[in-house]
């Protein structure tokens, strides 16, 4: 097999073999880049700097790898990056707003907050369709400040992958929520609630 190149030829593979100038080229790309996507993160709105949805996920991965293209390849020019921000950029901002127009829409794009523990009582079905066990949703629960599943009024998991828990205050803290140990099968209820923790 004939190569173009040395094995362990140390400029090649820390600098690689373009002429001089193009460092230059690749900074000039990356300011132009960084301005282009520093536009779109003000465009996408605060939610961006929040936890992100699945679709803004998609789109933060999307965004960088049209950036990283123009910015690594000398044969990308900036315009095709450009062109591809903008265009995905037109598209989640149209995707949003028919999410908010038609609720189907909406289902589709992201997920359905779920309920997963209302009166202390856990969905044992919303946690196996939202593939999330008893220890995650009970660590949760206390980082959230439950001292025991009868405190825990409602448990939302929201469309970011949060929890959302709103609790009864009046409730005392139990001594089976400190020192639980879970089972193998994670996805099945307890014998009885009173294993919370």
């Amino acid at each position: 097999m004939e190569t173009d190149f040395r094995v362990f030829e140390w400029d090649r593979l820390l600098v690689g073999l373009p002429p001089k100038l193009y460092f230059l080229e690749i900074g000039l790309k990356a300011v132009v880049v960084f301005a282009i996507l520093l536009t779109v993160m003000r465009l996408i709105g605060k939610r961006g700097q929040q936890d992100l949805s699945p679709m803004q996920q998609m789109l933060m991965i999307a965004l960088g790898s049209a950036a990283g293209d123009a910015l690594l390849y000398p044969t990308v020019p900036l315009a095709y990056a450009a062109v591809i921000l903008i265009g995905i950029t037109l598209l989640n901002v149209g995707l949003e707003v028919a999410a908010g127009r038609w609720r189907h829409v909406r289902n589709y794009v992201e997920s359905e907050p779920r309920v997963l523990v209302r009166d202390g009582v856990v969905d044992y079905d919303a946690l196996k369709k939202e593939r999330t066990t008893r220890r995650e949703l009970y660590a949760e629960l206390r980082m959230k400040g439950a001292r025991s599943l009868e405190q825990v009024q409602c448990a939302i998991l929201e469309v970011t992958g949060d929890i959302s828990v709103f609790l009864n205050e009046r409730q005392p803290l139990r001594e089976d929520l400190l020192d639980y140990l879970l089972e193998p099968d994670q996805y099945s209820a307890p014998q009885t609630d009173r294993e919370f923790g």
